[in-house]
């Protein structure tokens, strides 16, 4: 009996995934200024993982997740 596995299924990822979080995670990384080894900077890992999982795949909607949000509406 033979089986096929999609990667994803077994959490694997391809080149063009890693691609897009390794860009996201360098592009936050610096704007934080982290270092690969932080607490902070796998946590930030395990965040983007979760967000890409989750169907965001594009490495710019991945950082725009993880920018500071602006505490006063413009409702006026």
């Amino acid at each position: 009996m033979q089986f096929h596995l999609d990667g994803q299924d077994i959490g694997m990822f391809e080149q063009r995934d890693m691609d897009a979080l390794q860009q996201a995670f360098n592009t936050i990384s610096v704007r934080r200024m982290l270092h690969a080894d932080d607490a902070e900077a796998r946590k930030l890992a395990r965040a983007l993982i979760h967000l890409y999982r989750h169907g965001i795949r594009d490495p710019q909607q991945l950082v725009t997740a993880f920018e500071p949000q602006d505490s006063q509406s413009d409702v006026a």
